[in-house]
């Protein structure tokens, strides 16, 4: 029986009974506590999982889901735009500002390219790059269209600092006369004027996402289609490449497809990811055909292979307003910075996958999420008890991301929930100084910009513990904690 009491707590005796610890001795599922080993915890660790839960008591995982601008960023306004934009793009900021690569899609005029410039991600505008001509005139912002006959589709950017001579590396799928279907690359020093690879860097599906930078481990990674996934999977699925120069790439893998979890008409029609702390996060679109609508949800993965999705299936960007009703796809760029929160980047329209008339009317929309608040642990009036697997801590201060009330919506002043934190050692044993009464009390907010550090009794900082294995045992009631790193 596994008791874990506030007195217990309060006093700093062990989870223990007889002389057992009630911890498990071998963690159940091995690849969590492998995972949580190799963490770097300077940066901020999630509890998108349980790569740092031990155990828990009456906690449960809440996912948050991003909030939509009411009004798109970006509107189809110019002749060659038709009646749809399509986030099958990148939007990002480097040394001369933001910019966004997105495409239109007007059947039966083939898609462009077009660049877009602003200077705080709100107001977009739209530059007179004197490159393509369109009914007669280049006096326009097209970066990229393809060749009478030819048709590409979701050209993706990578902004690679790492490359002086060509920081901007591009990759779309093209096919029709005179090419070869498959996946294309280019490369410019400015974003601007490219020199496109003339033949196909692999044979694949359509429905591409380079990542935006390199991984962690200074690889280009692209997430796209195979092209026998229908005779594979019976579905669209997604699938993982990866190359060191951009043009020599991997044999793809695939890494998620629909599970018992999803409606039986369910298919993963693509999929965008990028860094995020030590890991990484992805934007999956899934598609239901009935009803027909495609919305983004959140996905993760701890070594950029094994992608892992919510046990439940919400969405993170969904239909909401009468623009982006039926069909949401991501940039494959990651999200944007901005003070308390995340800007991510997405395309909306009107209709659906499925339908033709009447015509879609798509645009450019933004989403705003705070810091690693993706999924929280969350107590009700009930105290719930949080025990972290052990930790080799790296000194500097300890934080939480949290919040001292379970409702995410209220104003972060409003809260009178509880939050307090004991060190243990690796054997669940109370570490003095930092539990029981010398235990932390934090009765504060605090969000990924503005990080508070914990104290323990006596004001002592965890730097006193740098190079020791310990846990956290956190308990809350009517709070919700998000996350936790060193600042050191």
């Amino acid at each position: 029986m596994r008791i874990a009491t506030r007195r217990a707590f309060i006093s700093g005796a062990a989870m223990t009974a007889g002389g057992v610890n009630l911890l498990r001795a071998e963690p159940q599922d091995r690849a969590f506590a492998a995972s949580a080993e190799n963490k770097d915890l300077r940066k901020s660790q999630l509890f998108l999982d349980d790569t740092w839960i031990e155990e828990s008591y009456h906690l449960e995982r809440v996912w948050e889901r991003a909030d939509i601008f009411p009004e798109p960023v970006l509107r189809p306004e110019m002749p060659w735009e038709g009646h749809q934009l399509v986030m099958f793009g990148s939007v990002f900021r480097d040394a001369s500002g933001w910019r966004m690569y997105y495409m239109t899609y007007n059947r039966p005029a083939p898609s462009l390219c077009c660049l877009a410039y602003s200077s705080d991600g709100l107001h977009w505008e739209r530059p007179k790059l004197g490159l393509f001509a369109f009914n007669g005139s280049k006096a326009n912002n097209i970066v990229f269209a393809p060749r009478p006959g030819q048709s590409h589709d979701g050209p993706t950017v990578c902004h690679d600092s790492a490359d002086p001579k060509a920081p901007y590396k591009m990759m779309y799928y093209s096919y029709g006369e005179g090419v070869a279907a498959g996946e294309y690359v280019g490369f410019s020093r400015d974003g601007i004027v490219w020199e496109h690879h003339l033949e196909p860097v692999m044979v694949s599906g359509d429905r591409t996402n380079v990542m935006g930078s390199r991984d962690h481990r200074g690889k280009f990674v692209a997430y796209l289609r195979h092209r026998d996934m229908m005779r594979l999977h019976r579905a669209r699925t997604v699938w993982r490449v990866e190359s060191s120069d951009f043009l020599h790439w991997s044999e793809p893998e695939v890494i998620l497809r629909a599970d018992l979890l999803d409606d039986p008409n369910t298919e993963l029609y693509g999929m965008s990811g990028f860094p995020y702390s030590d890991m990484y996060l992805g934007l999956l679109e899934r598609w239901y055909d009935n009803p027909d609508v495609i919305e983004l949800q959140l996905t993760w993965s701890h070594d950029g292979r094994d992608w892992h999705r919510p046990g439940k299936r919400s969405a993170f960007v969904g239909p909401s307003l009468p623009w982006n009703r039926r069909w949401n796809s991501a940039a494959n760029t990651a999200p944007v910075n901005r003070g308390s929160q995340l800007w991510f980047y997405f395309g909306g329209r009107s209709e659906a996958h499925g339908s033709d008339m009447p015509p879609s009317y798509g645009a450019i929309g933004l989403a705003s999420h705070g810091i690693d608040r993706f999924a929280a642990i969350q107590a009700d009036f009930k105290e719930g008890l949080l025990v972290t697997r052990p930790m080799r801590w790296p000194g500097g201060d300890l934080a939480l991301n949290c919040t001292n009330t379970r409702y995410r919506r209220a104003h972060p002043s409003s809260g009178g929930g509880s939050i307090s934190v004991e060190l243990r050692d690796e054997a669940n044993h109370p570490i003095a100084g930092f539990s029981g009464t010398d235990r932390a009390d934090v009765s504060w907010v605090s969000t990924g910009d503005r990080l508070r550090p914990v104290r323990f009794g006596q004001q002592r900082s965890m730097n006193d513990l740098a190079g020791r294995r310990v846990r956290l045992a956190i308990a809350l009631s009517d709070a919700r904690v998000y996350a936790f790193r060193s600042l050191g």
